[in-house]
């Protein structure tokens, strides 16, 4: 990441390096002084026509910032960053670039439980950026204490400055690795061609304008689909469907399989390298979201498994009368860390569970998406 930052601040300084020969008066002799002169009029003009239209404010404000900060990202891997591809391996590289990228933004999410983690964050941030010192709920943040970002019955935090700490992230909870993992969910399933329009939310005309979905798919017989990625926009796609003529599916993000937080630490669960190696390569089939550890994990030994070794293993187990390692408080039918668990169980039933060599409970998962299967359906069997 340190790379693209700097790649990033070296074009900034490029313009900005740029426009402050132009506004430099010494920088003209008296062939060339009505250079200036212009320069420094559309300049002003330009200024004022920005600050007309509350231009600056879309490119950095505390108002939506966790949008303009997912924004800036989306820009680096859809925007730019794509022209790497050039080739079939390249698209399998790109892929795990964005898995991999998902981890961090998940790591991110570390500070919604971190009380000194958020506190350094917050403090070197208004160190750099002056404006955040001064911003209204700023002083409160950083003097909680408690879990905050979480949902209402998780947090420790009131609403309004639960809103507040998101903004210092791009889109949390999924938002924005939701977007990324559709992306490339959709390339894997090479159903078209995928356009991205996470970029242009609002698509213009002389007098009018419409709110597309996230992507349009163009499939290989020349039928046009559009997908959004969440539920409760289904007003907005039948909208879009309506004013384009455009059939519009909606994912399911709720109920995918990559979104599951640790209800014991309440983390987010990282994808582990087997799933990154799989889904990365075009060659692996697969036919379901789920991953049985113990029998398809080539990285860690089985041993190493059921002993909580692997720190991205999932547990989850519904009770049952038959086997007595399914009976313990975290047999709740939702997904855990596993190493969660085993750090949360007594000695003697920690053991049992670590014996039992569970292959039902233990699993992780590939990405998958709910909403689109009779999409895709219907563009694979045209």
């Amino acid at each position: 990441m340190e790379k693209i930052f700097n790649k990033i601040k070296n074009t900034i300084d490029h313009l900005e390096i740029l426009h402050n020969i132009f506004t430099n008066k010494g920088n003209f002799d008296n062939t060339n002084q009505f250079s200036f002169d212009i320069y420094k009029k559309n300049e002003l003009l330009l200024n004022s026509m920005l600050d007309k239209l509350g231009f600056c404010e879309q490119l950095y404000q505390c108002k939506g910032r966790q949008m303009i900060l997912a924004d800036f990202i989306e820009y680096v891997f859809l925007g730019r960053g794509y022209y790497a591809i050039k080739k079939v391996e390249d698209k399998e590289t790109f892929i795990k670039a964005i898995l991999y990228f998902v981890n961090l933004l998940i790591c991110y999410e570390e500070m919604t439980v971190s009380d000194s983690l958020r506190k350094k964050y917050l403090k070197e941030l208004a160190e750099n950026n002056f404006s955040i010192k001064n911003e209204e709920k700023y002083k409160e943040l950083i003097n909680f204490s408690g879990k905050i970002g979480l949902s209402e019955k998780d947090t420790d935090a009131p609403k309004k400055l639960n809103r507040y700490f998101d903004s210092f992230f791009p889109k949390t909870a999924g938002g924005l690795w939701h977007e990324l993992l559709v992306y490339i969910f959709l390339l894997r399933r090479d159903i078209g061609y995928i356009i991205p329009l996470l970029l242009h939310q609002r698509i213009l005309s002389g007098k009018k304008h419409i709110v597309p979905p996230d992507f349009l798919v163009i499939t290989y017989e020349k039928d046009l689909y559009g997908i959004e990625v969440g539920t409760k926009k289904e007003i907005q796609s039948g909208t879009f469907s309506l004013q384009t003529n455009i059939p519009t599916a909606t994912i399911d993000t709720i109920n995918s399989r990559v979104s599951d937080r640790c209800p014991i630490c309440k983390r987010w669960i990282p994808f582990c390298d087997f799933v990154i190696k799989n889904f990365s390569n075009f060659n692996t089939d697969i036919n379901k979201p789920e991953i049985k550890c113990l029998e398809q994990c080539d990285i860690y030994s089985e041993k190493e498994i059921t002993s909580g070794k692997c720190p991205y293993t999932k547990y989850s187990r519904n009770p049952t009368k038959t086997y007595d390692y399914t009976q313990h408080k975290f047999a709740t039918g939702l997904h855990y860390h596993y190493r969660c668990v085993l750090n949360n169980l007594d000695e003697k039933t920690r053991n049992n569970l670590i014996n039992a060599k569970d292959k039902i409970a233990l699993k992780t998962h590939y990405p998958y998406y709910a909403g689109i299967t009779e999409l895709l359906t219907k563009i694979n069997s045209i």
